[in-house]
């Protein structure tokens, strides 16, 4: 059945592997709009003297992180060929290219905001290497997880207590995973859950993949 509005909210799920997960957020971001333009999709854009795109990728991405559950969203003007969800991802899909797989698209009848409430990651790590057990207990207990955070492009760093944001480790086949909390002050970075575990960060590629993130929609 279609939508009548003025506009609505798309909200695509996709995944990004391969040599893609080496796209920055902005040329992410950059590949799926030209992906919808391509689709015949009309997106509204900003009023102004440079409007652009009503366009969001709500939880950027490291540079190199593979994920299974990544999330944009988009103002558009109602398609009148399509009849369903199906049909927007019938147009989208075929539009990105390799690396990019749409999962599935959500449709609502309002300008929809996502906030990230909790992420899971899955390491490809030998278990003997990381004190799981330990990691757990220092959460549970509430105790302090110090890691130094790199906070500017000259590399200076900063001690920053992480428990805060770790919710749990467990051992699942050849790996971790590690669901953590996101506020809207921030989150634990990948790299800082691979120090955790021992891991040298210097060569991750390929070593930790986004798994799921669950949304807060308004």
């Amino acid at each position: 059945m279609q939508i009548e509005s003025v506009n609505l909210t798309l909200a695509g799920r996709f995944k990004i592997f391969g040599n893609a997960r080496f796209l920055s957020h902005q040329e992410t971001m950059r590949t799926i709009t030209r992906a919808i333009v391509r689709s015949g999709i009309e997106m509204v854009y900003s009023q102004g003297f440079n409007p652009h795109p009503r366009f969001s990728l709500p939880l950027p991405r490291n540079v190199g992180l593979g994920s299974d559950d990544e999330l944009f969203s988009v103002r558009i003007e109602p398609c009148s060929a399509c009849k369903d969800n199906a049909a927007y991802a019938e147009l989208i899909a075929p539009q990105l290219p390799a690396g990019f797989e749409l999962v599935d698209v959500e449709l609502y009848q309002k300008n929809a905001a996502y906030q990230p409430i909790e992420v899971e990651y899955f390491v490809r790590v030998e278990s003997q290497q990381a004190d799981i057990d330990s990691l757990n207990g220092k959460i549970n207990s509430g105790e302090e997880i110090l890691a130094e955070r790199i906070i500017n492009e000259k590399g200076g760093t900063k001690t920053v207590n992480i428990a805060k944001f770790l919710k749990e480790f467990e051992i699942v086949g050849d790996g971790v995973k590690i669901v953590s909390k996101v506020f809207p002050n921030g989150t634990v970075r990948p790299d800082e859950i691979l120090k955790l575990l021992g891991i040298d960060t210097t060569n991750v590629s390929g070593l930790i993949v986004r798994k799921k993130v669950n949304w807060q929609i308004n």
